[in-house]
C-alpha cells in the first residue's frame, strides 16, 4: 500500500485546480531527531512534501499558507513574475531529494517576491539546508545555513511573531543552534543563555532543554577549538 495520497488544491492566483501528493500521517516513521529540528524518516519523508507548487502558475508556498486568500495585488506581482517566465514544471507527484530541493527554491523565489516574513523564509531556508545535507553538500548546506541565520536575526530584530511568546523562543534558539554549526560558539552560547533565562522558557521545556545541551556541547567545541588553535601555534613555532 502506498504512503503516498492525492490532496486537492485550488491556486489562488490562477485558479488551477488539482492534486498535488502528501504522506499518509499512519506512514510517517521518525528514525532520528536531531537538534535544529531536522528529523530524519524511514521511508517517505513528509518535508519533501511540505510545500505546493502550482503547475500551471508557479505559485509555491508551505501548504498553509498555498490555502491562504491573497490580495488582487500579490495576485498581479505573481503573475508579473513568477509566472511571466514559469516554464511548465509538475511537482505534484512523488517526490525525491532532488526535486524537494527544486521545489522549496521555487518556493524561495515567491516568498522573497511576495516579501514575506522573515521568520517563514527562515523556516524555508532552513529545510534547504536540511536538505543539502542529506545530499551530502557540505558547501550548500552551509550556505543555507547563514542564509537561514541571517533571515532568523531579521526576524528577531524586526518582527513581531504571532503566538509571540513561544514562536520567539524558537527563533532565539534556533539563533543559536545555527551559530553553533557555523563554528561561532561563543555567539552561539549567548543565545542559548537567551533561551534558558528567558521569562517564558517554562512555557517550552523542550525548546529550554535543548538550549542547556546545546549549551553545554558549545562550550565544549569552544574549549575543544581553542585547545587545537593552541597546539597549531606551538607546532608552528618548531
Amino acid at each position: 500500500m502506498s504512503a503516498l495520497f492525492d490532496r486537492s488544491y485550488t491556486c489562488q492566483i490562477c485558479g488551477n485546480e488539482f492534486t498535488s501528493m502528501q504522506v499518509k500521517t499512519s506512514a510517517i516513521r521518525a528514525k532520528e531527531r536531531r537538534k535544529d529540528f531536522h528529523t530524519i524518516f524511514n521511508g517517505e519523508n513528509p518535508t519533501f512534501y511540505g510545500v505546493i507548487c502550482c503547475p500551471n502558475c508557479g505559485y509555491t508556498k508551505f501548504e498553509n499558507d498555498f490555502k491562504q486568500e491573497v490580495t488582487a495585488k500579490c495576485r498581479d506581482l505573481v503573475k508579473n513574475t513568477i509566472t511571466k517566465s514559469w516554464k511548465p514544471q509538475d511537482y505534484t507527484h512523488e517526490r525525491d531529494l532532488n526535486a524537494a530541493i527544486k521545489v522549496h527554491l521555487i518556493a524561495l523565489v515567491n516568498y522573497n517576491i511576495l516579501k514575506e516574513k522573515q521568520a517563514v523564509i527562515g523556516k524555508l531556508l532552513l529545510r534547504l539546508a536540511w536538505f543539502y545535507d542529506e545530499a551530502g553538500n557540505s558547501d550548500e548546506n552551509k550556505k543555507y545555513v547563514k542564509l537561514a541565520l541571517d533571515a532568523f536575526i531579521r526576524s528577531f530584530e524586526l518582527e513581531k511573531q504571532e503566538d509571540a511568546e513561544e514562536k520567539e523562543l524558537e527563533i532565539i534558539y534556533l539563533i543559536g543552534e545555527l551559530n553553533r554549526q557555523l563554528g561561532n560558539y561563543k555567539e552561539a552560547i549567548r543565545w542559548y543563555e537567551m533561551v534558558v533565562r528567558h521569562e517564558f522558557a517554562y512555557k517550552n521545556r523542550l525548546i529550554k532543554g535543548y538550549a542547556k545541551d546545546q549549551w553545554a556541547l558549545a562550550a565544549e567545541e569552544y574549549n575543544l577549538s581553542k585547545k587545537n588553535e593552541s597546539n597549531a601555534v606551538v607546532n608552528q613555532n618548531y
